[in-house]
């Protein structure tokens, strides 16, 4: 049997500009990114630290009354011995 070469298509010259363009665009974009990337490495953002219950008591400076009825506590006996309790369950 014989086979026949497929014959090679040639694009035009507006396909290629075309695939070239597509090309371009794509690579700016890349380009972009990892702009973005080095100007984020040139000006960090410095780690925000949530503040613990602790840490906001000692800057308040409050006492342990004082925390355990803003809280919602009788007092802080009550609120020491509800602590405990929740600690203990939850490590059940």
């Amino acid at each position: 049997m014989v086979t026949v070469p497929e014959k090679r298509v040639v694009r035009s010259k507006d396909e290629r500009k075309a695939e070239l363009q597509k090309k371009i665009e794509y690579h700016k974009e890349c380009i972009k990114s990892l702009e973005a990337k080095i100007k984020a490495i040139d000006n960090p953002k410095t780690p925000v630290r949530s503040k613990g219950v602790r840490r906001i008591l000692a800057e308040a400076k409050l006492t342990d009354d004082e925390a355990a009825q803003a809280l919602g506590f009788s007092n802080a006996e009550e609120m020491k011995k509800k602590l405990l309790a929740a600690a203990e369950k939850k490590s059940k």
